[in-house]
């Protein structure tokens, strides 16, 4: 039974490089088959909803509400399907898990008797792959550049994206379509109903469309690679053919009201066994021409190390998002992230509207050093991870909660919105350690006070 794992092996490192269209974790396990795994964990962790807004449903913050603790709890029955035919593949599977918002508050068992996902599948790819042409549709996670935690598009969480990518002798050029789910808290709805950008006076933009038109053109000479990249956030109307140009760089064409654009430069330079990257993202900037009040400064970069043996890697790298990186408009819909949806009609929230980075893993006004590894032989594979991050923070209506995607600049509208104060940084010690031995995984997660020992099996039918 062949793996799609060559296929995209193939794709990923002969074709396109340094462009993912699957995470490690992603590529090792797409194939045919049944899973079957069984998790338990025990230890000191915070169970606790970071939630905003009510209405058609309730925005959460899931780096903040217990530090995307979902991810390790895998699904205790994993149904994989793949078809393959010449240079066609269709890919999907569907999980039989609890629902993501209960994983947070009780990531002690994957099993629970009233709690069902049923928002699957989980990943899902349709196909054209050849070692210079990838074309797919689906849902999966896509990133750009080298570095471990990307400011402009990471690979944090799934996309639902349309992705067609062509690699030249030493270029390639990249697109993608991504949609991101367009309903809106009862406030939020409110503001992009009842309030226009500055620019284009009582203009308003509300029909319920957010899409992300990002394209990428990628260089390489010799050991070196540079990459320079832009995404348009088009919201509160269906994109047209302006907006979905896929050679057209629009960061000053002025699509006020209705666009938000960042531009993005990451590189990286190969030495033997060693290697150097980085990543400028740049979201806003004023111009002489424009007043220090419509909009501030945001921009977003890191750097960092890595270093190559045959069996073993060690890497380290600086990541800074400023203040009002990603959330320059007051607008909801033009806001850079991506809001997935979970319903689940037996757990509170029971509709909850995720608000996931399309970038940084944490945000605007973030700091982070960071530094990792991984060892394998044979049978054993052993990866660790420290972060030291230093968040911003807000005083929401008396409650200190992370700086996110909700707590925009308010200036570039009318009538003005409602700023939220800054409140003190939080700092944050995130040691995440994990070995997998056969079929056995252990996982220690410790973040500050809180730790959790994760103990699970998985077994391929």
């Amino acid at each position: 039974m062949k793996k799609i794992i060559l296929i995209l092996q193939l794709i990923s490192i002969v074709a396109f490089s340094k462009f993912s269209f699957f995470t490690t974790n992603y590529i090792e396990n797409l194939e045919n088959g049944l899973q079957i795994n069984l998790s338990y964990a025990f230890g000191n962790w915070q169970k606790s909803y970071i939630l905003k807004g009510d209405g058609p449903g309730r925005a959460l913050n899931p780096a903040e509400s217990g530090f995307y603790i979902f991810e390790k709890i895998p699904p205790y029955l994993n149904f994989e399907i793949l078809f393959q035919n010449n240079n066609f593949v269709l890919y999907t599977n569907v999980p039989f898990s609890k629902e993501t918002t209960v994983k947070i508050k009780d990531p002690f068992l994957n099993f629970s008797f009233t709690s069902f996902d049923m928002n699957g599948p989980e990943n899902f790819l349709l196909g054209y792959l050849k070692k210079d042409l990838f074309i797919g549709i689906g849902r999966y996670p896509i990133k750009w550049g080298d570095s471990k935690y990307p400011i402009t598009i990471s690979d944090t969480t799934f996309q639902d994206n349309l992705t067609i990518s062509k690699k030249f002798e030493n270029f390639t050029y990249t697109y993608h379509f991504i949609s991101s789910f367009p309903l809106l808290t009862k406030e939020e709805k409110h503001i992009q109903e009842n309030y226009y950008e500055k620019h284009t006076p009582n203009l308003y933009f509300f029909e319920p469309f957010k899409t992300i038109v990002a394209h990428r053109f990628e260089f390489f000479l010799d050991d070196f690679r540079i990459a320079i990249g832009e995404l348009n956030v088009v919201g509160g109307k269906a994109p047209d053919l302006i907006d979905l140009n896929p050679l057209m760089f629009f960061h000053n064409t002025y699509g006020e009201g209705y666009s938000n654009v960042l531009s993005s430069v990451d590189f990286s330079y190969s030495f033997k066994n060693l290697k150097i990257f980085g990543e400028f993202a740049l979201d806003d900037y004023i111009t002489p021409t424009e007043t220090e009040d419509y909009k501030p400064n945001a921009y977003g970069y890191n750097l960092g190390i890595e270093f190559n043996l045959d069996n073993f890697n060690i890497w380290f790298e600086y990541d800074f998002t400023s203040e009002w990186m990603y959330i320059t408009n007051y607008l909801p819909y033009l806001r850079i992230n991506v809001r997935h949806f979970y319903l689940d009609n037996n757990n509170s929230p029971g509709r909850a509207l995720a608000d996931f980075p399309l970038g940084f893993r944490y945000g605007p006004d973030a700091t982070m050093v960071s530094m990792g590894g991984n060892y394998k032989i044979e049978n054993l594979k052993i990866s660790f991870t420290y972060n030291f991050l230093v968040k911003g923070t807000v005083n929401d209506d008396g409650k200190i909660r992370w700086k996110w995607f909700w707590d925009a600049w308010n200036e570039n509208v009318s009538p003005q919105g409602i700023k939220i104060e800054k409140s003190t940084d939080l700092m944050y010690n995130i040691i995440d350690l994990l070995v997998v031995y056969n079929f056995f995984k252990f996982n220690i997660f410790k973040v500050n006070d809180n730790i959790l020992f994760i103990f699970s099996t998985e077994v391929k039918i």
